[in-house]
């Protein structure tokens, strides 16, 4: 788990508490719990700057159709599941693999040479 990832838990349980805390009889600091939510979140929007810089420096990676392919595999299974179109799923996944293994292979075979 990252850390944005468990920043962001603790920031959900700190609203969460907060917001239920004369429910359960909690003693709660308001605007402790403010403070530290803030301070959370600036974290977390400060490490999405600096992740949204890294995607910058490899932008060229989104025009690789291993990664086209992985996203499409991906997005065909939530399609076919969200609308109900009963697309041979396995047949897709399976076929999407061979190709990407072979584009993987492919890549392996000229960073040897």
């Amino acid at each position: 788990m990252s850390r944005k990832t468990i920043i962001a838990v603790i920031a959900v349980i700190g609203a969460v508490l907060t917001f239920f805390s004369k429910e359960f009889g909690l003693s709660i600091d308001p605007t402790a719990v403010v403070a530290g939510m803030t301070a959370l979140v600036l974290y977390i929007l400060f490490e999405a700057k600096l992740d949204l810089k890294k995607i910058k420096a490899q932008s060229g990676r989104f025009k690789d159709p291993k990664f086209w392919l992985a996203f499409l595999s991906a997005v065909l299974v939530a399609v076919s599941e969200s609308f109900g179109l009963n697309l041979p799923i396995e047949a897709i996944a399976s076929v999407l693999t061979l190709v990407m293994s072979t584009l993987f292979g492919v890549e392996f075979q000229k960073a040897k040479t």
